[in-house]
Parts: C-alpha cells; sequence; structure tokens
C-alpha cells in the first residue's frame, strides 16, 4: 500500500510540474513542414517520466535484496545494479540527442560501445541458443558470434522502436500492452507496475500535446523491454524466438524496409522521412484510428500466437497485412 500510495505522489508530482522541467532544461520538440504533425512546441519530458518511476522502482528493488535479501529477477546485487546503470546511460543517450541533436553514425557507435559491456557483464543476457516453440531445432551459438548476435538484436530493437515513435500514442500504448504482458505473466511485477503507472500518466501528458517521449524515452523503454525479453526468454522454457519476434515485427519490418528503401536512394538510412507506416497510414485515417490499427496488428495476433501456438501462422498474417497496407495506401 505504502509502494502504491508513493508512486502515485510521484506520477502526481511529474504530471503537474511536467512544463517546468521542459523550461528548466529547456528541452522542446519544434515543429516543421517535414514531418511533424504539432504547430507548437511539445515538451520532451516523456523520458524523463519514466526513468523516474523506472528508476524508484529499481531503488525500492535494490534496497529489498541488499537488507531482505529478497532477490527479484535479478540473481545478484552487481547485476541490478549494473542495469539501474545502463537504464541511466541509456536515458542519457537519448537525452543528449534531443538536446544536441547528435548525428545518426555518432549515436550508432555510441549505443554499439555501451551495449558491449552491459550485455558481457549482465547475468543472463547473452543469446547463447535459437529456439522455436514450432520445432525442436535449436542453434547453439559460440560465445562471440552469441555476443554480437544480441547486440545485433539490441541495435535493430533500440532503432526500430525509435524509429516508430512518430506519432501521438504510438509508442506509449506500445509499451502499456509490453508492461502489462509482464505484469500478466508475474513477471517483475514491481517495475513493471511502476513502469505502466508512468506509462498511463505519460499518455494523458501526450493527449494533451503536452509531452512527448523523444529519443531519451524511446531509448530507455526499448532498452527496458529489449533486456528484459532476453531476461525472461533466457531464463525460462515457455518463451521462445518466434513469440518475442510476434511483438517486435511490426516496428522491426518497417525499420528494415525503410533502411533499404533509403540506402536504394543513396541516403543515409537513419536519415528521418514520412515513409514510416504510421505516417503513410496517417493519409487515410485520423490519428487515433491509425494507431487502433497498428496496435491492433501487433497485439492481438501477438497475443494469439503465445497463448495457443501457431506463431509462423501469425507472423506470416502480420506481414501480409503490413506490406498490404504499405503497398495499397502509399499508391
Amino acid at each position: 500500500m505504502i509502494t502504491l500510495l508513493s508512486v502515485l505522489i510521484l506520477n502526481y508530482f511529474l504530471y503537474f510540474f511536467n512544463e517546468k522541467f521542459a523550461q528548466v532544461i529547456n528541452l522542446y520538440d519544434n515543429p516543421d513542414s517535414l514531418r511533424k504533425f504539432h504547430k507548437n512546441k511539445v515538451p520532451l519530458t516523456g523520458g524523463i517520466l519514466v526513468l523516474s518511476n523506472a528508476l524508484f522502482a529499481l531503488i525500492w528493488t535494490l534496497i529489498d535484496q541488499l537488507y531482505f535479501e529478497n532477490f527479484s529477477i535479478f540473481e545478484t546485487n552487481f547485476d541490478l545494479v549494473l542495469f539501474i546503470i545502463s537504464v541511466l546511460i541509456f536515458f542519457l543517450v537519448g537525452f543528449i540527442d534531443d538536446k544536441y541533436n547528435v548525428s545518426a553514425n555518432g549515436r550508432f557507435l555510441f549505443v554499439i560501445l555501451i551495449l558491449i559491456p552491459i550485455v558481457i557483464l549482465s547475468d543472463n543476457l547473452i543469446i547463447k541458443q535459437i529456439e522455436f516453440s514450432f520445432t525442436e531445432l535449436s542453434f547453439s551459438l559460440p560465445f562471440y558470434v552469441s555476443v554480437f548476435w544480441t547486440i545485433l538484436c539490441f541495435m535493430l530493437y533500440i532503432n526500430a522502436v525509435n524509429m516508430f515513435d512518430g506519432i501521438n500514442y504510438q509508442v506509449g500504448f506500445y509499451s502499456i500492452s509490453l508492461s502489462l504482458l509482464f505484469l500478466l505473466n508475474n513477471y517483475f511485477v514491481l517495475f513493471f507496475s511502476f513502469i505502466l503507472i508512468g506509462l498511463i500518466t505519460f499518455i494523458i501528458l501526450n493527449h494533451k500535446y503536452r509531452s512527448f517521449l523523444g529519443d531519451g524515452g524511446s531509448y530507455l523503454l526499448a532498452f527496458i523491454f529489449g533486456y528484459f525479453f532476453i531476461k525472461i526468454y533466457n531464463q525460462t522454457e515457455y518463451i521462445k524466438v518466434d513469440h518475442i519476434v510476434l511483438f517486435m515485427i511490426i516496428p522491426g519490418i518497417d525499420l528494415i524496409r525503410l533502411f533499404i528503401l533509403r540506402i536504394s536512394k543513396k541516403q543515409n538510412p537513419f536519415k528521418p522521412d514520412r515513409n514510416h507506416l504510421h505516417h503513410i497510414m496517417s493519409k487515410k485515417f485520423n490519428l487515433i484510428n491509425t494507431n487502433i490499427i497498428i496496435q491492433s496488428l501487433i497485439i492481438i495476433p501477438s497475443l494469439l500466437g503465445f497463448y495457443f501456438g501457431f506463431t509462423y501462422l501469425f507472423l506470416f498474417f502480420q506481414l501480409i497485412i503490413y506490406f498490404c497496407f504499405i503497398f495499397f495506401l502509399d499508391n
């Protein structure tokens, strides 16, 4: 009860001081005529909101482990402290990009350099085995290959989520869905409860164009979900690669399609444009309907595949619908 009351007070404070935070650090997203829909500058404070809730939950967890020896999913105090540091670093990477507009190449290199020690030093964060739910066939990876593969998965997912954050609500509702998934599976309940409350607070602000996630928020959320997807995959028997891919395939395939499209035009693959799925759909649907359709395309097949199997069919369905939207709505 005290924990719940504390996090509600925290979010009440964050909600009402949202604009003040933006003013103090001078962190806003300014409108332009190329990619953005908003007409006035909007505080890039969503990352601060998510970070505050994450740190509150993690510090609470650390106290519980240090003084009461109630170990959560973190097998050692070192692993928990390393995760706390990692969360701070990923927020700062995005925050610095929001503030100073770091070049895509510089940001890409910096994230790789951060991920290498995190992946190697963390417990159960290296993908050593590739296993699927629909076949007993599996692949064991040598150490260096597994480290490379883990970092590649992180990089693809972080960039996919960052690019996915192109319209109101989208990454917010996507993150709420993933938080609920972890909570329904009784996984690190304290942490994801705090994250969920923080995301609901953000959605309220986002609805009124009073806050955007910014790179600080999208990088942080992508790292958190990527981290725990790998953790739960390595720690349990019932989560397989195809289950995770179901939740990542739409942002991921949109990233790959745009990379190929930009490279074919001899452009920087990280160069922003308005060719994302959400931009294309926004030409035909309003903001709410665009979000409902995209979230449904991700969540419904993912949950059906997760609980009933036949993941390969649901993955195929997601891809077919995705490319139908691209082909028919972009012409």
